[in-house]
């Protein structure tokens, strides 16, 4: 930002965002996801005329905010701008999302001046509590008047980027502004002359205003160590990866699993069911046979329970899990639990029960990891091992049989599912639907390209916004992503469809319709069963080309994967509609869980 530019400010509110906008592009923020409205003129002005800083513009304040969301998931830092009233309202459902998946953004919202509160004025609400528990820290910046107050201004905005980093969570900028917007007799050199030094110096800089440094914590020495000796102690052992942040290398982990002889049991979304058979150990160690990682758990784990050797100890990384048989094979053993997360608080629930942990420390679990290995010798696999490993050999010998079965009646959305992991072109994306889709998912992938991420939206878990979580997720990792969404998610999220079509990078949009909601079939309650499915007529044909997307209904699952596989190869954004039956795919998932 250069001198002459800011002398150059329409009027002190414009001033006033310039100052904004440059502090948080020296912070770190990427991009601005601006959802345009008046009160936000200074900042939009602001963004139009830095020559450096990334601007996405979004109609949909709500699809907006899942778009952010999605790409800080990815790892970029987005700031979020809006207008006030109602249109900060919609961020609100994104907002838990992030708090709840321990997403970094920034929420930052225009607000009328304090002489329109409490006066029912037009676009005027309370705002400052507006995301109240949902944010780490609210910044209430009042509208400028006679100067900017820059020392207060510049140090809020740079402890606010360094709260959202540190806790993994949002925080909300509050930002008045006061009309006039641009002012015909506005000159910067009229500010009163200390802060007009002030600001100079400032420019001139070029760097933050306060910088701050984050110590990265790790466990104590001895802390590690006796931990350590815990686990040379255990002799059967098995690891367990949840969610983990798609941005983290996470190698070490599956290291520490060989090195202890143990199975690893990967969540779909720990990014851990690769098929990269390389050596897993670190640098500069003798390489060693990669640890057996276990992903068709929930088609035997029911079935074994009770013939597999007793468990001494679980290592459990990461988030919560999705598996029941897991969790009831973990819960069932009685042994030493011991959970690493980042997440600070309890995350011992799945679905509606609870594992037990004995032992939480809060940190990275690949740091965890890393900071185990020197201190481990490597062991030969345990019995539990073996056996688990002949079990999932087993499971991915039937697999084929199970997913198609003779005289199949209907196309399923596990079907549909596995044949994207099997024939995406990475590196790429996926980003995979709540509800029924991601628990498909985590039961029949066995594994993906080690260049294909994958993300969810499995803080809050809520099937709105998924197409715009996914459009974001492909932005930030700069790569096509295919989305694998249901009909009533999709429902809730057609406004998405606009971003698609305006993506930098190809977006696969695979939307199974069953024409209602599939994962109502799980309870038998007759009439009321019906209601909860909420059957509804339409498909998707019409809205995909009502914003100019090309659209593909197959008929058969060949179909589809010919038609996926010319998409991507032409690199063109596509929504393909597919037909599937809500209950056969249901049925499926019993069968399989049951096993």
């Amino acid at each position: 930002m250069q001198t002459s530019t800011c002398l150059e400010a329409r009027s002190l509110a414009h001033l006033h965002a310039m100052v904004v906008i440059e502090e948080l592009r020296r912070c770190g923020v990427e991009m601005f996801c601006v959802s345009p409205g008046a009160r936000a003129i200074p900042l939009i002005l602001a963004l139009q005329d830095h020559p450096t800083v990334m601007t996405k513009l979004c109609n949909d304040e709500r699809s907006a905010a899942f778009w952010a969301q999605g790409a800080a998931k990815a790892g970029r830092l987005l700031c979020l701008v809006c207008t006030s009233g109602t249109a900060a309202a919609n961020y609100l459902p994104a907002v838990v999302e992030a708090t709840m998946s321990g997403t970094p953004l920034l929420v930052l919202t225009t607000d009328r001046p304090f002489e329109l509160h409490y006066a029912r004025a037009n676009q005027t609400l309370p705002q400052r509590e507006l995301f109240t528990p949902f944010v780490q820290t609210v910044f209430d910046i009042p509208a400028p008047e006679q100067q900017l107050h820059l020392h207060s201004l510049l140090g809020n905005l740079d402890q606010a980027v360094f709260e959202t980093q540190r806790t993994g969570r949002p925080v909300h900028l509050n930002l008045a502004y006061r009309k006039p917007f641009v002012e015909a007799t506005f000159r910067v050199a009229d500010l009163p002359s200390e802060e007009l030094d002030a600001l100079q110096r400032w420019q001139a800089r070029g760097t933050p205003y306060c910088t701050y440094l984050q110590a990265q914590p790790r466990l104590a020495a001895a802390d590690v160590q006796q931990l350590a000796e815990r686990l040379k102690a255990a002799p059967h052992i098995v690891c367990v990866a949840g969610p983990l942040p798609a941005t983290q290398t996470t190698a070490a982990i599956r290291t520490l699993a060989a090195r202890l002889g143990a199975p690893l049991f990967a969540d779909i979304n720990a990014g851990l069911r690769c098929d990269d058979l390389a050596p897993t150990e670190a640098p500069g160690r003798a390489g060693v046979a990669p640890a057996p990682v276990l992903a068709l758990y929930n088609l035997y784990l029911r079935g074994a329970m009770a013939s597999l050797p007793a468990l001494d100890l679980v290592l459990y990384f990461g988030d919560r899990l999705i598996s029941e048989p897991l969790r009831e094979y973990l819960t069932a053993q009685h042994a030493e639990f011991i959970m690493c997360s980042s997440y600070p608080l309890r995350q011992d629930a799945v679905e509606n029960e609870f594992v037990y942990p004995t032992l939480k420390i809060w940190g990275n679990p690949c740091t965890l990891a890393e900071d185990l290995l020197p201190l481990l010798p490597a062991r030969p696999a345990s019995a539990l091992t073996k056996v688990l490993l002949a079990c999932e050999t087993t499971a991915q010998h039937g697999l084929t049989t199970l997913l198609h079965p003779p005289a199949a009646p209907a196309l399923t959305e596990a079907q549909v599912i596995t044949a994207v992991f099997q024939h995406i072109q990475g590196p790429s994306a996926v980003f995979l639907s709540a509800s029924l889709i991601v628990r498909e998912a985590e039961y029949f992938v066995a594994c993906h390209p080690p260049t294909v991420h994958v993300g969810a939206n499995r803080g809050a878990t809520g099937i709105d916004g998924v197409l715009s979580s996914g459009i974001g997720f492909s932005a930030g990792w700069g790569q096509p992503c295919t989305v694998l969404i249901g009909d009533q998610a999709l429902l809730h999220d057609l406004n998405a469809l606009a971003l698609v079509a305006s993506a930098a990078c190809p977006v696969y949009v695979v939307v199974m319709n069953n024409h209602s909601g599939a994962i109502f079939h799980f309870f038998d309650l007759g009439a009321t069963g019906a209601q909860l499915r909420n059957a509804h007529p339409w498909d998707f044909r019409g809205a995909a080309e009502n914003f100019r997307l090309a659209y593909v209904r197959p008929t058969s699952l060949e179909t589809f994967v010919a038609a996926y596989q010319a998409a991507q190869c032409q690199q063109r954004s596509t929504v393909f509609e597919l037909t599937v039956d809500g209950e056969a795919s249901v049925r499926l998932f019993e069968t399989a869980s049951l096993a």
